[in-house]
């Protein structure tokens, strides 16, 4: 069945199109009587304005495209996708997702398709710092943008970061204080195909950050047998790099470890090598979760405000949208490391 359109509308009123156009947008001199029987015409053959067309015209659609990366096990993600949603439905907007898993190519991709639905801005969380040309002002459509979790240089944008490098140095120094001296660093990052000692090029500025506050944690405290290892974001992978750490001959007391996954890493192989936290081997994460402090001991973390980070970045958005000739901002949220029972005290010899 043909949905009735505003032709419809304006034949079964007697009206012109222009006419009942504006009487179902009420604007214009109209007389009420006209604008009634408009609408009472509508209602009686179902027509329903198409409300993307309308807001198009209106200079806007209440929409956000949402550019975030694809892994929503990854609790950080999951928790601000559901809290931008809901700040967004809050102030009248509907956000649009799209996924990236870490790709630049599909992120350019992701961008330009919510470009072409007439989103109203967009918040991204960027796949590199080192490319960025899609995310500049004109090619985006001067549409404004605001980057979360990691810092793009040189672009025309809001960015809201977290202060990753104080927490994780912090984590070093109560490490230290209970008398840990062989300490081990497991870093995801999707710049290695298999896991590394050796320091490859980080792809952002959020695992930059967590890698320099633990090593100027390392530093400061005189730490002289630390070990780094570099692993791809693979189960598998963080697996064997692990057991390879917990069956060396000199074992680290404690594992520092850069997001959920690679705790999760820690913890089932030292499950599988009958290992025992903390009484083996202390654990130390980043990004809080409530399985971590459910479990027993409960996890000592690096807890970011992801809450608080999905709320702004919807308001400051939303006031980009309304001030185009706001100037953007660069907000860091402070990071709190929230001790719970998986650091040892070793006694001092």
């Amino acid at each position: 069945m043909r949905k009735p359109t505003i032709n419809d509308v304006a034949a079964a009123a007697g009206v012109s199109r222009a006419t009942a156009s504006r009487a179902l947008s009420d604007y214009g001199r109209i007389s009420a009587d006209t604008v009634a029987a408009v609408k009472a015409a509508a209602e009686s053959i179902g027509y329903t304005p198409n409300q993307v067309a309308r807001s198009m015209r209106a200079g806007n659609t209440k929409t956000i495209g949402l550019v975030i990366i694809a892994d929503f096990t990854n609790v950080f993600f999951d928790r601000a996708t559901k809290g931008i949603v809901d700040t967004a439905r809050a102030s009248g907007y509907e956000v649009l997702i799209s996924n990236t898993d870490e790709n630049l190519a599909v992120e350019r991709e992701a961008i330009q398709t919510l470009l072409e639905k007439q989103v109203d801005g967009l918040i991204v969380v960027p796949s590199t710092a080192a490319v960025h040309d899609h995310l500049d002002l004109i090619a985006r459509n001067n549409k404004p943008m605001v980057t979360i979790d990691r810092l793009v240089p040189g672009i025309n944008a809001t960015s809201i970061t977290t202060n990753d490098f104080e927490s994780c140095e912090k984590a070093v120094h109560e490490a230290k204080a209970k008398n840990h001296k062989n300490m081990a660093f497991l870093i995801a990052t999707s710049t290695v195909q298999s896991p590394q000692a050796e320091k490859p090029i980080l792809q952002n500025s959020t695992i930059e950050d967590r890698v320099n506050g633990f090593m100027n944690g390392v530093i400061d405290n005189k730490v002289k047998d630390a070990k780094w290892v570099y692993s791809p974001d693979n189960p598998q992978q963080a697996e064997d790099a692990v057991a390879k750490l917990l069956t060396a001959k000199n074992p680290p007391t404690i594992i520092f470890t850069s997001n959920n996954d690679m705790a999760l890493a820690v913890m089932r192989t030292a499950n599988r090598l009958k290992l025992n936290i903390p009484n083996d081997v202390s654990l130390v994460t980043v990004d809080d979760s409530q399985w971590l402090d459910a479990i027993a001991p409960g996890i000592t973390v690096v807890e970011r405000p992801v809450d608080e980070l999905a709320r702004l970045a919807v308001k400051k958005l939303i006031e980009h949208i309304n001030n185009k000739s706001k100037k953007p901002e660069k907000i860091v949220l402070p990071t709190n490391l929230i001790s719970r029972g998986s650091i040892k005290a070793i006694k001092a010899k």
